[in-house]
């Protein structure tokens, strides 16, 4: 499988680590618009080609898959590009700025019969895996609720989300730099509560900062079960937290680290199931702090883990014929999500 990517930022550096590990796969080339990052890029990992051109880049080296990992803006026109000449697509969120160009870009995918596919990573960390085979399981019961609480300090000095000489392509998106990871958020929600039925948002800056939004809140509707989505530049230390509720068990795990818990009920008298759930808690938690030491250590891709296994996923499905770790069906209600999240942005 010949793959080549698109874009040489911090994310792309993660795809390229990956994809220099999985078997069958070749990575042909690497492009940026700097001929600078484009070839010292491809030195790095032994890439034998680099472009400043994405055209050049399709006509020569013909690849079967191409990876987009440039800024949001330039999403979509080098996604159709990609997707025209036939290759399939594995694009960073947010796929599109807008959810008309996500149908687009499907719409194409499904005529050209390759497959298109946005990073969903935290979908794919070891936690998030291990709470959907316990529901499917039936072992955890029925969701009735999800929480998605991100925690990141995108106002700290040196962050590029702030930096008022290089304003971050971000900013330009109508909930400016929270926009940037509402795909993690929606995400989540989709494969825990499905398809949504509706939407109430909060967007607010809470404290004195250089972006217009600093703070996100939202309550999801599914058919069966809730989500509440939060976001906040101001919370420390930095955290991605998701909870699970279900009619059998509960489920806590932090997505930047090993962490999971789980709560549930037990034989014997009520009283006890506290007492049983938190020593269970205390020896969950010791565990997660030696796996995230092993983290450090050993060369992991630490919070990544999710977009490494996705990236195997994909390639596997690519290779044999197996389904999509991440459908079209799945891209277009995350960014329909996505898109009614936005539209009750309103200017602070």
């Amino acid at each position: 499988m010949r793959a080549a990517l698109i874009g040489t930022g911090q994310i792309a550096r993660q795809h390229l680590a990956c994809l220099r590990g999985l078997p069958d796969v070749e990575v042909v080339a690497v492009c940026d618009l700097s001929r600078a990052r484009a070839e010292c890029m491809a030195e790095r990992f032994d890439v034998a080609a680099f472009f400043t051109d994405s055209a050049a880049l399709l006509s020569e080296m013909r690849p079967d898959v191409v990876h987009i990992t440039t800024p949001p803006a330039s999403h979509f026109p080098l996604a159709m590009a990609a997707l025209e000449f036939g290759a399939n697509v594995i694009v960073e969120k947010p796929a599109a700025l807008a959810y008309a160009d996500v149908e687009a870009l499907t719409k194409k995918a499904l005529e050209r019969g390759v497959a298109f596919i946005e990073d969903h990573n935290y979908v794919f960390n070891r936690a998030t895996r291990q709470i959907r085979e316990l529901i499917a399981s039936g072992e955890f019961g029925e969701v009735t609720h999800v929480e998605a609480f991100l925690c990141l300090n995108i106002l700290r000095a040196g962050s590029p989300f702030s930096d008022p000489n290089l304003p971050h392509p971000s900013l330009s998106m109508p909930g400016a730099a929270i926009s940037d990871f509402l795909t993690h958020l929606a995400s989540l929600a989709f494969v825990f509560i499905g398809d949504h039925r509706w939407v109430h948002t909060n967007w607010s800056n809470r404290f004195s900062s250089p972006l217009p939004f600093s703070e996100f809140r939202a309550l999801v509707g599914g058919e069966h079960a809730t989500a509440m989505l939060s976001f906040s530049a101001n919370t420390r230390p930095d955290a991605f937290w998701l909870r699970a509720y279900g009619t059998k068990m509960q489920a806590v795990a932090n997505l930047f680290g090993t962490r999971l818990t789980l709560s549930r009920l037990h034989r014997g008298p009520k009283s006890l199931n506290p007492l049983i759930n938190e020593l269970q808690e205390a020896r969950d938690l010791s565990k997660a702090a030696f796996q995230t030491l092993l983290w450090k250590l050993n060369g992991s891709p630490g919070s990544y883990e999710g977009l490494w296994d996705l990236l195997a996923r994909a390639y596997r499905a690519l290779n044999y014929g197996a389904e999509l770790p991440v459908s079209i069906d799945q891209v277009i209600a995350v960014n329909r999500l996505v898109s009614d999240l936005v539209a009750e942005v309103r200017p602070p």
